[in-house]
This record gives C-alpha cells, sequence and structure tokens, in this order.
C-alpha cells in the first residue's frame, strides 16, 4: 500500500494500533466502533441477523444534528441503523468465497458520490479482504492484490477531498480502520495478537506535519475512537462510551481548546462512572480525599 504508507510515514496524518476487544466479529466490533462501549458475546450469536442499535452512538448523534450520511459496503451496518442513511447500497458478506463483487459493489458508487456535495459523512465497508482470509488465509497471494485495489481507492478518496478542499477551504477527515484483525488460520473472533490488532489512521489537511517528522504508532483501544469522532464532529460522546480521547489529534489545538476537549470525555466519563458504580460518589468516599482513584478503586 504504498501511498497509505506515504502518508503514515510523510503525510498529513496520525497512525495507531487499535486494540479490539473480543469478540472479533463484524457487528459486535462495529458496534464497538460507533458507541464506544464493549458489546457481549451474545452479540456473536446476532452477528448475522443484526437487529436495530438502539445503544447512543455516533451515527445517531450525527443524524440527530443535520449531517447527512451515505453508506457503501456491507449491510450489517444497515440493520444496525436502518432509518439513519440517506443513501445506501448494503452487500451480503455471506457468500464468503466471493472477494471482487463484494468491493466492485461498493467502489462503483465512488467517483458519483465523491464529485457531489451533498453529503457530510461517508461510510464504506469493504469485505474482499475479510473473505479472502477465511478461503485461504492471510499468506494468499490475493492478499498483495487486494492490498494493493484498497490502496488505490483510498488514494481516490483522499485525492477527491483534496481538490475539494481547494473550493471550500475546509479539512475534511478521512480514517482508514479495521473492524478485527485475522489469525494465521485466516479466521477471526477470538483474542490472538493477530485478531485483535487493527489499524487505525485519521489523515486531515487539519494535521500539520514538519518534514522529518518520524512518528511511530501508538497504541489505542478501538472504544476510542467514537469519543474521538463526536468531538472531532461537535457532537456529544456516545453516553456508554468507556474511550478516551486519543489525544495526539488534538495536540495542533490551542491550549484552551484541548482542555476543553478533555473537559467534554471526563464529564462524560464521569457520568457512566456513576450510574453504573453504585458505591461512587464523587468526592464524598473517605479514600477519595487521600488516594484520588480511591472511590474509583472500591468499585
Amino acid at each position: 500500500m504504498p501511498y497509505t504508507t506515504y502518508l503514515v510515514e510523510k503525510g498529513a496524518s496520525h497512525s495507531f494500533v487499535a486494540e479490539a476487544k473480543p469478540p472479533t466479529v463484524t457487528m459486535p466490533r462495529i458496534k464497538a466502533l460507533m458507541t464506544g462501549s464493549l458489546p457481549g458475546f451474545v452479540d456473536v450469536v446476532r452477528n448475522l441477523n443484526s437487529p436495530a442499535l438502539l445503544e447512543d452512538n455516533v451515527i445517531g448523534q450525527a443524524k440527530a444534528a443535520g449531517k447527512r450520511i451515505f453508506f457503501y459496503g456491507d449491510e450489517t451496518w444497515i440493520k444496525l441503523f436502518p432509518k439513519h442513511f440517506i443513501e445506501y447500497d448494503g452487500t451480503t458478506s455471506f457468500f464468503v468465497s466471493d472477494y471482487t463483487e463484494v468491493d466492485n459493489n461498493v467502489t462503483r458508487h465512488l467517483d458519483k458520490v465523491l464529485k457531489r456535495g451533498d453529503w457530510d459523512m461517508l461510510i464504506l465497508h469493504y469485505l474482499g479482504l475479510d473473505h479472502i482470509g477465511h478461503v485461504s488465509g492471510p499468506h494468499s497471494p490475493l492478499i498483495g492484490r487486494k492490498l494493493s485495489e484498497m490502496d488505490s481507492v483510498l488514494m481516490r478518496i483522499h485525492t477527491a477531498l483534496l481538490s475539494k478542499e481547494r473550493e471550500t477551504l475546509l479539512p475534511n477527515l478521512l480514517v482508514l480502520c479495521g473492524d478485527h484483525g485475522m489469525s494465521e488460520t485466516g479466521s477471526h473472533g477470538a483474542s490472538s495478537t493477530e485478531e485483535v490488532n487493527t489499524p487505525l489512521i485519521l489523515i486531515s489537511s487539519a494535521f500539520e506535519r514538519k518534514p522529518g517528522d518520524m512518528r511511530h504508532p501508538k497504541r489505542v483501544q478501538q472504544t476510542d475512537l467514537a469519543a474521538t469522532l463526536a468531538i472531532g464532529l461537535g457532537l456529544p460522546i456516545p453516553k456508554d462510551s468507556v474511550g478516551s480521547l486519543i489525544f495526539p489529534v488534538v495536540e495542533g489545538k490551542p491550549m484552551r481548546e484541548q482542555l476543553r476537549f478533555l473537559h467534554l470525555n471526563t464529564v462524560q466519563l464521569s457520568k457512566l462512572l456513576q450510574e453504573n458504580v453504585p458505591s461512587y460518589e464523587k468526592g464524598s468516599h473517605p479514600a477519595s480525599a487521600q488516594h484520588p482513584a480511591g472511590a474509583a478503586q472500591k468499585g
């Protein structure tokens, strides 16, 4: 993926290794990315028949704020968010042996939708890489070709966003991520390092990068994305989110703004703690006077 590698190493981007918690299957991982919470193993059973997501989430908050959202790809998203997308085209993930049509169905919308200015958020969920893994494993000769195809898709999207910016003078954000990894046998669902490590790259001309500024990907939690996206979009953080703002993303902002973002995250996490830990009372527990974490530790 030469274009992606260039953006990671020299471009206006921040890259991370995002740890996904098991179960590392698609539906619970989409939930984790959009709610910031930790779905349970019961979601594995529901993975092929996903009911609508009722928990507070970034997509729901964006729709409530009037954002126009388009979606193309794995139909799990349409089942989770049935009334959220203005325009969508779902692709079934059931035929695992198909790794071309599933992706062509997503890419065929690209040129048209990138030229249009009538959307605020565009979500694309490609399936081919996952399917190759299931059928012939991570060392299949098909993997390299598919990664090359994904690299050219990312380049098309990025160059289209940059040319749009020349007209609007407003920075866009491009997020590249995986919902889960892949074991040495090409499966996923469990908790091996290969299955829980996922890439997370945030690309935006808002991120300044000086020549020679070499960055090594930091480790974050997959659940951190929801809080980071919400803050970046000016939306409330989903109330059940356990994630932290991915701080490097806002380091270029004035100190006052950085503090405001951290405060928003702290207030949301504090409310979550109060609602879910009966013994947690801010400042009232005797241990909290000597050890600030004392009250939380008791829970």
